[in-house]
Parts: structure tokens; sequence; C-alpha cells
């Protein structure tokens, strides 16, 4: 897939493009569907399937005060974009500027003008243009009046429940990661480079490898059931803290920092049935079903009891 940095960087004009718009944060179930009829349009016509999204997340751009828990990074997003087959991203750069286009003008100017768009593929809850006013009732005179195909794809379910973006975060900021996971279509996960930690789990006896949580929604602090993918394509069962180490730092007198507080910033796993040394390495950590809560214990000796019991508890969650 092509990665083009805002409209404006396109060499040229792919031909017969069907355009798809969004934020796609998650890329979950439903939005996979919407890319899905994007790619199918493109290849009944012999064209282009092109996916727009922005970056930064809008809501980021126009209340930095208020806190978004990002479902992917966009690195991720766009990886996900590509595995549903689309031709071109284009990553535009969102501003208050931007923001202020007008429906009309971003119809004209980018979409028909610039992309030469011959379809329009969107969701049901879709709206554009400044202060979103342009709902569906507006796209949909817009294409008509240009003779431009607009597909409105109506909302996804799963068990009974919409497929959104607000309510699968919601599910994972209560730690429900397996319900998550059925409307993402795939495990939540933190991947990143395998950082050196202070070696307390290899002396009790479980090793960890340690990822920085960034730009990316903060599970509950707790201990969970996870998968571990390795650099070489490996899946290995494993179980993962996510937290501050309570009883660490009371071991030690230290109190979490007012930043550990804050930000639950490490990612703990223990891989399961090995004893690899993945200091340096690339890992994707996926989160398949919180076993308990993060909690201060009297002392070390209880500490190791209860990770042998959460090993326990994992290896039934994950079937080995």
């Amino acid at each position: 897939m092509e990665v083009v940095r805002g409209f404006d960087a396109l060499e040229e004009v792919p031909p017969k493009v069907v355009v798809t718009i969004g934020n796609f944060d998650g890329v979950h179930l439903g939005h996979q569907m919407i890319l899905s009829l994007a790619v199918e349009q493109a290849r009944e016509l012999g064209g282009t399937s092109v996916a727009f999204t922005f970056k930064p997340h809008p809501q980021i751009s126009l209340r930095p005060e208020k806190e978004l828990h990002l479902l992917c990074s966009y690195e991720e997003k766009l990886r996900l974009i590509a595995a549903a087959g689309i031709d071109i991203a284009i990553e535009q750069p969102f501003s208050r500027e931007f923001s202020v286009t007008d429906p009309e003008q971003f119809f004209s100017e980018v979409l028909l003008k610039r992309l030469n768009a011959v379809a329009i593929v969107v969701g049901y809850d879709f709206g554009f243009g400044k202060g979103r006013g342009g709902h569906l009732s507006v796209l949909d005179e817009l294409c008509r009046k240009a003779g431009v195909r607009l597909t409105i794809v109506q909302a996804r379910q799963s068990d009974g429940e919409v497929v959104s973006s607000s309510r699968i975060r919601t599910h994972l900021l209560r730690g429900e990661v397996d319900t998550a996971a059925r409307l993402l279509g795939r495990e939540f996960s933190y991947s990143g480079i395998v950082v050196r930690g202070e070696g307390r789990g290899r002396i009790i006896g479980f090793p960890t490898a340690n990822l920085r949580l960034e730009l990316k929604l903060a599970l509950p602090w707790g201990v969970y059931a996870t998968r571990s993918v390795l650099d070489d394509g490996r899946i290995v069962p494993s179980v993962t803290n996510v937290g501050v180490r309570p009883t660490f730092k009371a071991a030690e007198g230290q109190k979490p920092s007012a930043h550990e507080l804050e930000f639950p910033a490490l990612i703990e796993t223990h891989i399961l049935d090995s004893s690899l040394d993945l200091y340096g390495r690339t890992l994707e950590v996926r989160f398949v079903h919180r076993i308990r809560d993060e909690r201060k214990f009297s002392g070390i000796e209880a500490l190791k009891a209860q990770i042998s019991d959460d090993v326990g508890r994992a290896r039934q969650i994950l079937g080995i």
C-alpha cells in the first residue's frame, strides 16, 4: 500500500478512485467492512481504492485538554488498513485550519478535483467538513449532482452490540479485553522494543520482557493472560502485568511517582515455558483475558505464590 502524507502530496491522480473517509481508530470490524467494500468496488471498476484518514486524530487537535484513548498507534492503523487491501492511504495532517473547511469545499476541491473520485464509501455515522456539518444527506446530494456513486454502510453488530470505537474503548477501560477483541476482530495489543528492566522478575523465577506504554489506550492495572508474537513470527503463550509493581516498591520503601500514577507505563510479560532473552527485540503482546487487579502483597514470597497461581490460570485460559 502506498502512503501519502496529505492529499497535496499526491503526485498523480490514480484512475477510477473509490474513496472511503474516516479516522479508522482501531480498524475494528465495522471499519473492516467499509474498507473491504471500497476495495471490492475499486476492483469491479478496475480502479484504485483510497482510504482518506487523519493524523493526529481530530479530537487531539480540536480538544487537546480532553484525553483521547487511541485504540491503535498511527503506524498500526496504517498496517491494518493495508491488510484490508487498500491501494493508497492518504494520511491527512489535521489542524484547526483544516477543520473549518466547508463540506462543499472539501467535496469539490479534494474528493472531485484532487482525487477524481467516482465512488465514495462511508459509514452510517459519517460527517465531514466544518463542525461535521456535512451530514449524510448533504453528501448524498453532492454525490447525485456530481454523478458519484455513494455507498453508506450500516452499523455492524456483534452479539447484538453495535461495533464502534467508543464501545471498544469502554470495554478496554474496564479490562474487558475479551469482549473488546470480539468487536475489534482481533486481540488488543501493545508492541515495541523490549527494554531492559531491573531484573527483579528473573530473581524471583519469573523473568519478564518489558515494554513502555506510549500513545495508546492504557489498560487498567492488573494481570492478563496474553499471547506474545516474537519478531520471527512465532506466537507463544504468556502472562502479563500492567502497572507499577507496588510490592517491590513497598519492599524497597518507594512510592509510585506521580508520572506512574497517571500513566501505567510498564508492560511486563512472562513468556511461559521459555527462557528467551528478548532484550532489544520487537515484541507484540496480545491481551486475551483479565485475570486479576494489580495489588500489593505482604512480601516477595506472597507475590511469588500469587504469580504461580496467575501462571496456572493463564494456562487454563490459553488452553495449554
